[in-house]
């Protein structure tokens, strides 16, 4: 959808990365976008096709925060025969995968629309995207494919059509997604609840999934649930949001003594300028959100001594930790909420803190093992509900913010399970290269989609190779990184290739 010389059709020169062959900013952001619709195009069985525009366009962003896309159905259907559900809204995609025919020719199924300004001054300037195939995303970088696939997804059914503000369901009538959804708080489905229940619900921190695809992978796609423990002059156990940043916070490197950042400045608990050296040596720093990048305070806190660093939020709740490219922290670090942070911060001196696991539970699950959902304390337009909770760990694809583990190229957590219990039908075949089994299973439990990520790069090689050897040569080098990974199983080893040199170029 953009003009000429914008957007998906930049010519600005950029040098082939991460396995996207394009030479142009617009070509690799085209790459990228295609490899996520081949991705879910082979995971998802649809006899009519899913159209999907696409555009770039200044989003709502600043210096450190910003929007990095929106995407949604552009039209719901209901009562159409094939409906699994009556008086039910679904979203255009998966309505015309169940009806088996275009519903509505005239309108593409899904809308999406990603930031024009990432990278420049004023929005989220440090930062960047990065086009790259292979999950390998630079610090501070923003990855795209992840993004797209993200933002696809929404518009392929991750998506509830109730507004969140009055808890009314859009045009009287329930859609599919909120058929799933239980308010663990009642212990009503999200149904069963009157609008007032609902918009109570949205916001109540208590909301799961119940359907039983999803339920039944949970064990599969997440981990124990670690907390964060605290002993001395306060005995207590908080959840936590995690950084983009640095090593992950484990029980391996996250103990010790907390100590309160003061940096000397006119607002010193921001830790956003350099403290004296070996203020805090061999202590976890506890530093309040605000004045400046999440990383910067972690490496100046670094930089005097800190072992780990807790951020205090400013507000409920917790949210992933985006990097910055100026810097590079060295150590973990974890966020909690406003609350828990000012609890941690009046008992001191004298606190302690350890992460532990929580013995029978999975980090994301309630206490039944259903997945959680994104259900802050204060409501979150275009958020809440319509994600998993940054709960998850490992983290999710369609949790609130892109986190840097993410590798959607590869693993899709419990989404394709979500779809499943919404009524989509998924790949239980084999990845082909053209007429040739692969043998790979393109969807596995916990959503591994290494069968899909076979076909999307044989698509990649196919397009943007000069001669049949060439092609030859990158699926043979493909080939080799899945196995270094430790993602193809031996007796797949030659399939591939020789499924490339059987292939017509």
């Amino acid at each position: 959808m953009d003009p000429a010389g914008q957007g998906l059709n930049d010519p600005t020169p950029a040098a082939p990365v991460g396995g996207n062959p394009g030479t142009t900013i617009g070509e690799q952001r085209r790459i990228a976008y295609q490899f996520a619709a081949d991705l879910w195009g082979a995971i998802l069985e649809s006899g009519p096709p899913v159209n999907v525009q696409a555009s770039f366009q200044p989003l709502s962003c600043n210096a450190t925060s910003g929007v990095l896309g929106s995407a949604g159905t552009t039209t719901v259907h209901r009562d159409f025969e094939g409906a699994l559900l009556p008086g039910t809204w679904y979203g255009g995609a998966l309505a015309n995968a169940l009806f088996g025919d275009d519903l509505d020719p005239a309108t593409n199924e899904i809308n999406s629309r990603f930031n024009a300004n990432l990278g420049t001054p004023g929005c989220l300037e440090a930062s960047g995207w990065y086009y790259g195939l292979d999950g390998n995303t630079p610090s501070g970088r923003i990855n795209f494919l992840d993004v797209v696939m993200h933002e696809i997804g929404h518009g392929l059914g991750f998506q509830g059509f109730t507004s969140l503000a009055s808890g009314a369901p859009f045009l009287g009538f329930p859609d599919v997604y909120g058929t799933n959804v239980r308010d663990n708080a009642s212990g009503l489905a999200w149904n069963a609840l009157d609008n007032a229940g609902r918009a109570a619900a949205a916001v109540g921190g208590q909301l799961v999934w119940t359907g039983a695809n999803v339920t039944d992978q949970v064990p599969v796609a997440l981990g124990p649930l670690v907390n964060l423990n605290t002993s001395g002059t306060l005995t207590a156990n908080y959840e936590y949001g995690t950084a983009q940043f640095g090593p992950p916070a484990t029980p391996a490197n996250f103990s010790g003594n907390v100590v309160l950042v003061n940096d000397g400045s006119a607002t010193p608990t921001f830790g956003c300028q350099a403290s004296p050296a070996g203020a805090y040596a061999g202590q976890v720093a506890i530093v309040d959100r605000g004045a400046c990048a999440f990383e910067i305070k972690v490496k100046f806190a670094e930089d005097a001594g800190a072992t780990a660093v807790i951020v205090a939020n400013n507000a409920a709740g917790v949210i992933g930790m985006a990097g910055d490219a100026s810097v590079e922290a060295t150590i973990p670090a974890l966020m909690v909420s406003l609350a828990d942070g000012s609890a941690i911060k009046a008992a001191l001196p004298g606190v302690s803190v350890a992460l532990g696991e929580v013995p029978g539970r999975l980090a994301g699950a309630d206490t039944a093992g259903r997945a959680r959902l994104y259900a802050p304390a204060a409501l979150a337009q275009g958020s809440s509900f319509s994600h998993y909770d940054v709960s998850h760990s490992p983290n999710a694809l369609m949790e609130p913010a892109i986190s840097a583990d993410l590798d959607s190229n590869l693993r899709l957590d419990l989404t394709p399970a979500l779809y499943q219990d919404e009524g989509w039908s998924t790949n239980t075949g084999n990845a082909f290269m053209g007429s040739c089994d692969t043998f790979v299973p393109v969807l596995q439990e916990g959503g591994l989609v290494v069968g899909a990520n076979v076909q999307a790069q044989n698509n990649v090689c196919l397009n943007y190779s000069d001669s049949k050897g060439e092609y030859v040569q990158c699926m043979t080098d493909y080939r080799n990184r899945l196995q270094e990974q430790g993602l193809l199983e031996q007796r797949f080893n030659g399939r591939i290739v020789s499924c490339a040199a059987r292939t017509r170029f």
